[in-house]
């Protein structure tokens, strides 16, 4: 959840135009996706010893994979905007941009009670996970309709170059949200066959 809080502070500096602020965060950012992967590597590396049932172990593993892969994407969105100049994009894209970090922030926040409440046996758990997949939903609803606002800036760009770039750090966070939705899956499923 940090991560998420990270990349949204990130956006919101992108979007302002603090170039050299951004690109401090980014480096933040960069060393909580790091953390992740460790700690992916360490969770693996201790299911594989440990004494769980092959299917648990399965569902653990597609879990832990997916969660990297949400903070995989949010890393890779973020290097992709150092790539590109805030100054050149339209008022509106920007305020897209930040949009979408927020909301990505709320499903990573949203997953986060969901695995708490699988982690403490809670009733809601199913609750919660439907909720992660309607976030999602509504983020990809929302990423529709910036990509629209980003290819008609495209229309007038003097660099192609930096519009495809923004695009594909949307499709990276769009992706991001999709493992959060995938997360909610495997926590269903979990759910579905009884406690680990």
């Amino acid at each position: 959840m940090e991560l998420a809080r990270k990349f949204r502070e990130y956006i919101s500096l992108y979007a302002s135009e603090s170039l050299d602020d951004a690109s401090r965060c980014y480096e933040e950012i960069f060393r909580l996706e790091r953390e992740a992967d460790d700690e992916k590597e360490k969770i693996i590396s201790e299911v594989s010893k440990g004494p769980f049932h092959p299917l648990d172990r399965e569902d653990i593993i597609r879990l832990v994979l997916s969660m990297d892969d949400i903070a995989a994407n949010v890393k890779s969105a973020s290097r992709k905007l150092l790539y590109s100049d805030p100054r050149e994009a339209p008022d509106e894209v920007k305020k897209g941009l930040v949009e979408l970090a927020k909301l990505l922030e709320e499903i990573v926040s949203k997953l986060g009670e969901t695995l708490d409440a699988l982690i403490s046996g809670s009733k809601e758990t199913l609750k919660l996970a439907d909720l992660v997949e309607r976030k999602e939903e509504e983020i990809d609803e929302f990423r529709h309709e910036l990509i629209a606002k980003i290819l008609e800036w495209g229309d007038s760009a003097e660099k192609l170059s930096r519009v495809l770039i923004v695009k594909e750090a949307v499709e990276n966070i769009e992706a991001a949200s999709d493992k959060a939705e995938d997360v909610a899956d495997v926590v269903r499923s979990i759910v579905a066959v009884g406690p680990l």
